[in-house]
C-alpha cells in the first residue's frame, strides 16, 4: 500500500526548482512514476508532496536541428521508441527504447525519471553514451551541461543536487559516415548485459569506434581505452583485441557474482557481445541504420 502524500501540480521549471528548495527532503519530482510508487510502495523511500511536472510542456518536447536532437526529461520510453525523428536520426536509440521492459511501462515511464534512477540494469544509458549525450539540469543556481558518464555516478547516484532537477538530454547525431548496434541479454524484460557499438571504416581498416557497456557493473560506462586500441585496426584484428581485454573489462565494468551470473561470465559475454555488436555496427555502415545528419 502507498503511504499517504499529497500532489503539488507545477506549471513551470522555476516553478517545480522553486517548491523543491522550500519542501527539501519532503518532496520528491513526479512525472511518469514507474520507479518512485514502487519505492515508495516499499517503504525505500518516503515523500510527503510529489511535485508533479507532467503539466510543463518544455518537458514533453523534442526538437531536432541539423546536429542533434534535445529530448524532454518527460518524454515516455515509447514516444522514443516510436516518435520519426528519433527513428530516423537516433535509430539506436530508438532500438535500446523499444526493449525497455514492457509496453505499459515504455508508456508511463520517462526518459528523465530513467536516468535519475539510475538502476544498474536499464536500457537507454548504454545507447546514449555512444552518441556523447549531455544533461542539462536547472537549479536554484541556474542550469548546469553535464556529460551522461559524469551525470551518472553510480549505482542508483547521479550528480543530481537536491534542489535541481533533470530538463532535458541533448543527443547529437552520430557523423554520417557511422554505422551502429545495440545488443543486449535479458532476464523477464529486465536487462541483464547490453553492449552498444558505433563505427565507421576506410577502405578495409576501423576508421572510427565506440563501445558501451551496461548492466554488468555500478552504471553503464564507455570504454574508450579498448576504443583507442581498435581505431586503425582491420575487423578481424578487432575481434582479438576485445578477447585480449579481459583485464581491462574487469577493471572497467567491476563485475560482482549474483543470481544473474558469476563476474567471470559477465565479462566473457561482454566480449561477445563487443565483438557481435562491432560487427554490426560495420555492416550498417552500407545499410545506413545511423548516421543520419550527413
Amino acid at each position: 500500500m502507498l503511504p499517504p502524500f499529497r500532489i503539488l501540480n507545477t506549471d513551470s521549471i522555476t516553478d517545480a526548482v522553486h517548491e523543491l528548495a522550500r519542501l527539501g527532503d519532503q518532496a520528491k519530482l513526479y512525472s511518469g512514476g514507474t520507479e518512485l510508487l514502487i519505492l515508495l510502495r516499499h517503504n525505500l523511500l518516503r515523500a510527503e508532496y510529489l511535485l508533479n511536472i507532467k503539466p510543463i510542456a518544455e518537458l514533453s518536447q523534442i526538437r531536432c536541428n541539423e546536429k542533434s536532437v534535445r529530448i524532454g526529461a518527460s518524454v515516455t520510453h515509447r514516444r522514443l521508441e516510436t516518435d520519426p525523428a528519433i527513428r530516423d536520426r537516433l535509430p539506436m536509440l530508438a532500438e535500446a527504447e523499444s526493449q525497455v521492459a514492457n509496453i505499459r511501462v515504455r508508456s508511463q515511464g520517462t526518459i528523465g525519471g530513467n536516468l535519475c534512477f539510475n538502476d544498474p540494469h536499464s536500457d537507454p544509458a548504454t545507447a546514449l553514451l555512444i552518441y556523447d549525450a549531455r544533461v542539462t539540469t536547472q537549479g536554484p543556481n541556474g542550469a548546469r551541461q553535464i556529460p551522461l558518464q559524469q551525470f551518472l555516478r553510480g549505482m542508483y547516484s547521479t550528480a543530481l543536487e537536491p534542489d535541481e532537477m533533470l530538463v532535458s538530454i541533448d543527443v547529437p547525431c552520430l557523423p554520417a559516415q557511422f554505422g551502429s548496434s545495440y545488443l543486449r541479454i535479458h532476464r523477464l524484460q529486465r536487462p541483464t548485459l547490453t553492449v552498444a557499438a558505433a563505427a565507421s571504416r576506410r577502405n578495409e581498416a576501423i576508421e572510427d569506434v565506440r563501445l558501451a557497456v551496461g548492466c554488468v557493473g555500478p552504471t553503464a560506462i564507455r570504454l574508450t581505452e579498448l576504443e583507442a586500441k581498435i581505431r586503425a585496426s582491420d575487423p578481424s584484428d578487432s575481434r582479438r583485441i576485445i578477447r585480449e581485454a579481459k583485464t581491462y573489462l574487469e577493471k572497467m565494468l567491476e563485475p560482482i557474482d549474483d543470481l544473474l551470473g558469476s563476474a567471470e561470465y559477465k565479462i566473457y559475454i561482454a566480449g561477445v557481445l563487443l565483438e557481435r555488436a562491432l560487427v554490426q555496427a560495420l555492416q550498417n555502415v552500407e545499410k545506413r541504420q545511423d548516421g543520419k545528419n550527413g
